[in-house]
């Protein structure tokens, strides 16, 4: 709080960028731009802060849109006796500033920490560069956070790691074994004390801590666990507080309890299924087949005959079942099955012994220099939730029949939540306050709803659009359907004459985003390639994360160029995790609309959540995802105020008013 009399001003000198619109203290950086490194010669301006307002402090910029100071007034401490705040409202409004320095003046007093959740590494990014900001005004700090297999500068991680949880097991064995230097070095006190002096009280983005580990041969990720529990932001994965096992390591290198954190919710629309994708598992004949050779290898007998069994009865199961099509099952029934053909109970002793067979399978790997993976973990970890969740209402249980992209043909369980509410609603009733951000939680009362918000209990804002309507025209073609029953050759051409003609009739570059992999794969079959003149960029199903982005950024460059097409599906991380700004999509085209496949696993969230929202079931669990997709995927070229697109909807249903009003 400022000790300053309530009549004084205070008047701050401040740079402007003409490059990228940044405006820094006169006396910050040494007159290069914090964001795009242009050199500083344009004349000082001033900026005049009202003092009676605390946030302001933390404010860095010359001006206070009308949208972003809504954003502040309604969380600052003064007008919000609410703990949780839903904003609705667009790229381009500036929502991160304005959330950070409404927050931090309570963060501060209160003795709270900032958990600033996003979904992808651009927008933790996007945090700590305007927490530098502030910091040019206010001693804060902060840090963004990366999972351990990107900050892990031990070869075998970097190359045999599949994933944060195998990299977090590789990790446990290396420090057992003493193989890891960096772990290790971590201890020395000089080394320990240079880089307690780099990184106290500072703001770092995570490829910052990364470099300061690499130059002083010290594991990143346990830098950033020495960091944490003194800075007053830290960027975060959705994983770091919504997936159990993640959340506890997490809020131990804290040292918080949940009451002190208070959590932001970037892209908010996404919380539900994400906290549905965590809450459940599977596991396939391949896993079990192979947890089955590490029995056999290391002699034991009795686990194999159940994972034999396991493997047979699955088979079995789902024999009937053509590829893509699935069945539910009751868990007690298929249990007995198993245990009456292996002649051994699926009890707690038994996943003990598979648990030790897993763990020796890894430490021997281990030894040998070899990443330790072990299927049999996979198996443990599907048994323990199907036996957690049998007699729950909020799971339901499947068999699946599918086919990879190398044509193998595979049978896997499926253990499905059902409700979001089974993860966030204890997280969000412990925290301090929440804040949920997103451009698309219309109606906020579904979003509410499906975390386990109640209506009383929370402050929402919608903001309107702050773009010109001159710089966006959104078309629906009305001639034409994806429909199931309308994918028809005619159909897949009139698709394509449409993209041609906006292709052919946009200056750059064009982004085409499809309803399924079927619908993309129809319009390539078509001829797309050959139809345009410009480079075709396919975002093919099941790339990696890294394939991707070398795509997206190939894609992107075009814009300088002649201009290309992007092909992807919506949903996917080409059409919510990644921004075309300025340029860089100037006409975006969206095919269908993305309804999930009617399949039992959708019919039974559907059935459940209109058991939990009497006459809303069909509308949270089907309409407003698929709507969601679709208006994220629209608004991909549209990420600032000078930014200009062309939005082509190809399906005669975007028309209706159901559709508009969303």
């Amino acid at each position: 709080m400022s000790n300053r009399r309530e009549s004084e001003t205070e008047i701050d000198d401040y740079i402007f960028c003409s490059k990228c619109g940044k405006i820094i203290p006169s006396n910050a950086n040494n007159g290069i731009c914090t964001k795009c490194d242009t050199p500083l010669n344009q004349p000082v301006v001033h900026k005049r802060l009202n003092t009676n307002k605390v946030w302001e402090e933390y404010f860095p910029y010359i001006e206070v849109r009308p949208l972003q100071n809504q954003i502040i007034e309604s969380i600052s401490e003064e007008n919000n006796n609410q703990k949780h705040i839903i904003i609705q409202a667009a790229n381009g409004v500036g929502k991160t500033i304005a959330i950070l320095a409404a927050l931090l003046p309570i963060c501060i007093k209160k003795k709270k920490t900032i958990v600033y959740c996003c979904r992808t590494h651009q927008q933790m990014s996007r945090v700590i560069e305007e927490l530098k900001m502030i910091k040019q005004l206010k001693p804060i700090s902060g840090i963004a956070l990366r999972g351990r297999k990107e900050l892990c500068l031990h070869p075998i991680i970097q190359k045999f790691a599949l994933d944060a949880a195998n990299a977090a097991d590789i990790c446990r064995y290396l420090k057992k074994e003493n193989k890891c230097k960096y772990f290790s070095n971590i201890a020395k006190t000089d080394i320990k004390t240079k880089i307690e002096d780099l990184t106290k009280k500072q703001v770092l983005d995570s490829l910052e801590i990364f470099e300061i580990g690499k130059s002083f041969e010290v594991c990143p990720f346990e830098i950033s666990k020495k960091v944490i529990p003194n800075v007053n932001v830290v960027a975060a994965s959705y994983q770091h507080i919504f997936n159990p096992g993640v959340q506890a390591n997490f809020l131990q290198n804290l040292d918080k309890e949940l009451k002190n954190i208070i959590l932001v919710i970037d892209e908010a629309h996404n919380l539900p299924s994400t906290a549905v994708d965590i809450s459940s598992n599977s596991l396939s004949n391949f896993s079990i087949d192979n947890a089955k050779s590490e029995a056999i290898k290391y002699k034991m007998g009795e686990i194999y005959d159940l994972l034999d069994a396991l493997s047979l009865i699955l088979l079995d199961e789902s024999s009937s079942l053509e590829i893509n099509e699935e069945m539910s099952f009751n868990p007690d029934d298929f249990i007995k099955k198993v245990e009456k053909s292996a002649g051994q109970k699926i009890d707690e002793q038994f996943l003990k012994s598979l648990d030790r067979l897993a763990d020796f399978v890894k430490e021997m790997q281990v030894k040998q220099n070899k990443a330790p993976l072990s299927y049999t973990s996979a198996v443990v970890s599907y048994l323990n939730r199907l036996l957690e969740t049998k007699t729950r209402d909020d799971f339901a249980h499947f068999i699946l029949k599918t086919e990879s992209k190398t044509g193998n043909i595979s049978s896997k369980l499926l253990t499905q939540s059902l409700d979001p509410r089974s993860i966030t609603r204890d997280i969000l009733d412990s925290v301090h306050m929440s804040v949920s951000l997103s451009g698309t939680l219309d109606p906020i009362e579904a979003y509410a709803s499906l975390i386990g918000l109640q209506l009383e209990n929370l402050k929402s804002l919608s903001l309107p659009s702050p773009y010109r309507k001159e710089n966006h025209v959104t078309l629906v073609v009305d001639k034409i359907s994806s429909k199931l029953e309308d994918r028809i050759p005619a159909t897949f051409l009139k698709m394509l004459e449409v993209i041609t003609e906006t292709v052919e009739s946009t200056p750059k570059n064009v982004g085409v985003f499809c309803a399924s992999y079927v619908i993309m794969r129809s319009i390539l079959e078509t001829g797309l390639e050959r139809a345009i003149s410009k480079p075709l960029f396919i975002a093919h199903q099941g790339m990696s994360s890294r394939e991707n982005d070398k795509l997206i950024q190939d894609f992107k460059n075009e814009s300088r160029k002649k201009g290309g097409v992007l092909i992807s599906v919506l949903g996917g991380r080409s059409s919510e995790g990644s921004d075309y700004p300025g340029g860089e999509m100037q006409s975006v085209i969206i095919v269908g609309i993305p309804y999930a496949r009617p399949t039992p696993t959708v019919k039974a969230s559907i059935d459940y959540l209109e058991k939990q929202f009497p006459t809303k079931g069909r509308e949270f669990g089907y309409n407003i995802p698929a709507i969601t997709r679709a208006a994220q995927a629209a608004g991909r070229p549209i990420r600032s105020l000078e930014d200009y697109a062309v939005i082509m909807l190809l399906d005669y249903r975007f028309a209706r008013h159901y559709y508009k009003k969303h």
